[in-house]
């Protein structure tokens, strides 16, 4: 009775020590982690360029979207209307309604601007799986590389929670670069940037832990688990993921948009076009992150009790 006792707390130490053990290794800057600092950089410097240049607004794109004048030229036909020899009372409908265009296209399109052209293109659908790789995949992988990864089986802590252990070590890195480039990436958008950080980023929180989980899961099948993680995040998240139709709905770049469409909501922000993109509502969204975050852990610790991992070089 004794002995059960003092092995109880005896194991949960040597989880946690392995816990700690592995941030620690992680903390080891390495490839992927640099060409994510890389991306980081060339991503504050479009953003800071474009705030200072004051182009999140509308005014510069074409109208109708794709092709024809700007918003800018409709606008200064739309005041070269206004000067024609009209009467007083049509003079002055034509400049309210002049100026409450004016009002939605230049100054109340910044939010959505910011969010289409960087939240929604650029950050969801490409850095955020691709940071995710940078730490996710490490967790086993390491271990292989550099052939510790039989000495830690050899401990006296089963395989699921070996690696239950590498997630809980991996995913403080992959929020603090996931996080720490989100709200860098805001604050250079100036005040646009700091709404959307407010508004977004528990969906930014939901997607890390469901990309982490995706790519510690690949760890356990594949040797060079980085890339296939590339893979995917190239052509599932970020080109089929923009795709039309249901096949999109594979990605988990979509739901975590969907949390935002829906955090966003009251803000005007949703899919420019809802019959094409299909979205589907925040709860739903959050589920099927938080499904994918707790099946990807089964998944992988299955596979990661039942394979020999003896292909170390």
């Amino acid at each position: 009775m004794d002995h059960e006792t003092q092995s109880e707390p005896s194991n949960w130490r040597a989880w946690w020590f392995l816990v700690w053990l592995s941030f620690q290794r992680q903390a080891r800057a390495h490839l992927m982690v640099w060409i994510s600092l890389g991306l980081l950089g060339l991503s504050l410097l479009i953003v800071g360029f474009n705030t200072q240049a004051g182009r999140w607004t509308m005014a510069h794109w074409p109208h109708p979207r794709g092709k024809g004048p700007t918003y800018t030229q409709h606008l200064d036909n739309l005041q070269l209307a206004g000067s024609m020899p009209w009467g007083g009372s049509e003079t002055a409908l034509h400049q309210m309604a002049l100026g409450a265009y004016r009002a939605a296209v230049v100054e109340g399109s910044g939010f959505f601007v910011f969010s289409d052209l960087i939240i929604f293109s650029l950050f969801t659908t490409f850095l955020l799986p691709m940071w995710s790789v940078a730490y996710a995949t490490e967790g086993l992988g390491r271990e292989r590389e550099a052939q510790n990864l039989l000495w830690v089986l050899t401990r006296p802590i089963s395989r699921p929670a070996i690696f239950l252990a590498k997630y809980v070590a991996l995913l403080p890195w992959c929020l603090f670069l996931n996080f720490g480039g989100f709200v860098l990436i805001g604050l250079a958008g100036g005040p646009l940037g700091r709404q959307a950080i407010e508004v977004y980023w528990p969906a930014v929180f939901w997607g890390t832990l469901a990309f982490s989980a995706l790519f510690h899961m690949l760890a356990a099948f594949f040797h060079r688990a980085a890339v296939m993680a590339l893979l995917y995040a190239f052509f599932l998240e970020t080109i089929m993921g923009n795709m039309p139709g249901m096949f999109k709905r594979l990605s988990i770049s979509f739901y975590t948009r969907c949390l935002m469409f829906d955090r966003a909501h009251d803000y005007g922000i949703h899919p420019e076009r809802p019959l094409w993109y299909m979205p589907v509502d925040g709860t739903t969204a959050w589920l099927v992150l938080a499904g994918i975050t707790v099946f990807c852990l089964l998944v992988g610790a299955i596979v990661f009790t039942r394979n020999e991992y003896l292909d170390v070089d």
